[in-house]
């Protein structure tokens, strides 16, 4: 997907929640699929070496999710300040003041992140209706999530695709320097 004229110019702003919540719909899918076929594999390795059965109970099923979803949130924005569906948005956590996200800010707001959902929806609300688009989580662990595209690559494609080289007087412009 190419950034448009407009995706450009938004770089650094506060993400949406449209964006955000697509982010999260991509990283939720992309975590019950890897934990789905996980426990498939896990189940199938067990059953074939063994003469054991695994059973995971609603609530086994549900803690591993949950394990599973902490530890994808976890490394990702630890590791890369951006999880797998945020970087298919072009979204990237940073610290409120537009730094960089460090560890310490990852981790706290991992741990802050349920606060969103166990607040019954109003944590939030700030991704809505707040001027700097922050979550609960987001106040909490001092971060907030911005469009993060990659300007220069973007505006070299889209000058790639309004017709190629530009010429000046017969002469491609890459060809005079």
């Amino acid at each position: 997907m190419t950034p448009t004229r407009d995706a450009i110019e938004q770089q650094g702003h506060y993400a949406g929640p449209i964006s955000r919540l697509l982010a999260y719909a991509a990283d939720s899918f992309l975590i019950g699929v890897i934990f789905t076929a996980g426990l498939a594999l896990l189940r199938f390795a067990i059953e074939a070496a063994t003469p054991w059965t695994l059973n995971v109970g609603s609530a086994g099923f549900a803690i591993g999710t949950l394990a599973w979803a902490a530890l994808y949130f976890g490394s990702s924005w630890v590791g890369f300040g951006r999880s797998p569906g945020m970087s298919l948005l072009g979204l990237r956590i940073v610290r409120a003041d537009g730094a960089d996200l460090d560890q310490r800010h990852a981790l706290v707001r991992l741990v802050a992140f349920p606060l969103g959902f166990l607040t019954l929806g109003v944590g939030f609300l700030g991704i809505v209706l707040g001027r700097t688009r922050q979550a609960l989580y987001d106040r909490i662990a001092d971060t907030a999530v911005v469009y993060d595209w990659d300007a220069e690559a973007a505006k070299l494609r889209e000058l790639a695709t309004r017709g190629g080289r530009r010429r000046h007087g017969g002469v491609a412009a890459d060809e005079i320097s």
